[in-house]
């Protein structure tokens, strides 16, 4: 198959596996009522289990994207999923909290990395060009994880209870992953492909010496301004999506109402991604992260001075508002492959992913803890438009051209 055609297939083939892993947090919140039931840990407690395996990302995500420099997207994804499946189907057996921690938390966060990091970085490789909308497609899996699979492991629980549904969940995910990683090809090296190929380096971007290398990204501006942006960005989304549902119910919507409002919420986070990987193409990255970034604040602010059933016209642009997100979500990658490519993209994107398990793991508390601090979810808010608005700023840092210091 002609490389033209075939980059489409790895698109394909990383959007399906990078679902299958995001599935595995996208759902959490079923586990976790089905595991209160059933234990007296406390919902702290409980739920520190997903926040491990966000602060556990930030370790395994720079070690998968070194193993993926040197194994390849073929090799490693399938590990990933092996890894994720067979940890869910131990947090399934799970009698202690210790063995909850150790095989959700910290395992499950090694078998995420491994799909997503490689999945993430052959894509980049595969395109220049279009790479925001490939990354559009791409990211779109993360939304689509919970429309794909939140009814399946929904009715898994209610038929066969939640240690099966993990089992049943973890098995499906390691078997498609392995089976689908197999589609992957490694982009034409420059002698083989076409001129006119869409594959290889841009030559804004293109090194005009030695390529980076991790050590040396390390020492540049805008990998941590593309750290910051991912970090920031994540605390800002993580803040609204852990703690919208208790925010509405609280303001005296109907669970029915919010359950759709959000789903539909869903579909305008993936409608954003691919709309915002399309733009950025033709329009750049900072200036598409800018318009989604006030987009998004615009949602929260909507959101924020909602006071009961009366505002529904609120709530629906802050369920609209999800675009924004999605426009910003798509470019994560794109920013930083467009000034690292090179053979270390896999380490390099590792780093700046660690920055989103960083966000993962502190958006969800500081929601929390600036609720049970002031009685109201009023400075959680404004706290996730002020990380909203500080990752734009990042990001147009990050997307910034520059020159490489041989220091």
């Amino acid at each position: 198959m002609e490389p033209g055609p075939y980059r489409w297939v790895v698109v394909g083939v990383s959007t399906s596996v990078n679902t299958l892993a995001w599935g595995a947090r996208s759902t959490f919140a079923l586990f976790y009522v089905a595991m209160l039931e059933e234990f007296a840990w406390g919902r702290g407690a409980t739920a520190l289990g997903y926040s491990l395996s966000w602060l556990c990302f930030v370790v395994w995500a720079p070690a998968t994207g070194w193993l993926s420099d040197r194994w390849g997207a073929r090799t490693v994804v399938p590990l990933g999923g092996m890894v994720l499946g067979v940890s869910l189907a131990l947090t399934g057996q799970a009698r202690s909290l210790a063995q909850y921690y150790l095989c959700f938390g910290v395992l499950s966060a090694a078998g995420i990395a491994g799909i997503v990091i490689p999945a993430t970085t052959i894509v980049t490789r595969w395109f220049v060009r279009a790479r925001g909308t490939a990354m559009g497609v791409l990211s779109a899996g993360t939304a689509g994880s919970a429309v794909a699979f939140y009814p399946v492991n929904a009715w898994l629980i209610v038929a066969f209870g939640w240690r099966t549904a993990f089992v049943v969940f973890g098995s499906i995910v390691a078997a498609v992953t392995v089976v689908l990683a197999l589609l992957y090809r490694d982009p034409p090296t420059a002698e083989d492909r076409p001129r006119d190929a869409d594959v290889g380096q841009p030559a804004s971007t293109r090194p005009a010496g030695e390529a980076w290398t991790l050590r040396r990204a390390l020492r540049s501006t805008p990998l941590w301004a593309a750290v910051m942006m991912t970090a920031l960005g994540v605390i800002g989304y993580q803040i609204m999506a852990t703690h919208q549902v208790a925010h509405a119910v609280d303001r005296g919507f109907q669970h029915t109402t919010v359950v759709w409002l959000f789903a539909l919420g869903a579909g305008c986070t993936m409608a954003g991604n691919l709309l915002g990987g399309w733009l950025s193409d033709r329009f750049g990255r900072g200036w598409v992260f800018a318009v989604g970034s006030i987009v998004a604040i615009a949602g929260i602010g909507c959101f924020a001075v909602m006071k009961g059933p009366d505002d529904l016209p609120l709530l629906v642009l802050y369920t609209a508002s999800g675009v924004g997100f999605g426009m910003r979500i798509a470019q994560l990658s794109s920013i930083p492959a467009d000034v690292f490519s090179g053979p270390h993209l896999g380490a390099i994107l590792g780093v700046v992913q660690a920055g989103g398990g960083l966000g993962g793991a502190v958006g969800p508390f500081l929601g929390g803890w600036l609720f049970d601090v002031t009685g109201s979810y009023r400075l959680a808010f404004m706290a996730a438009a002020i990380a909203v608005a500080g990752s734009a700023v990042a990001a147009w840092f990050a997307a910034r051209p520059t020159k490489r210091s041989d220091a």
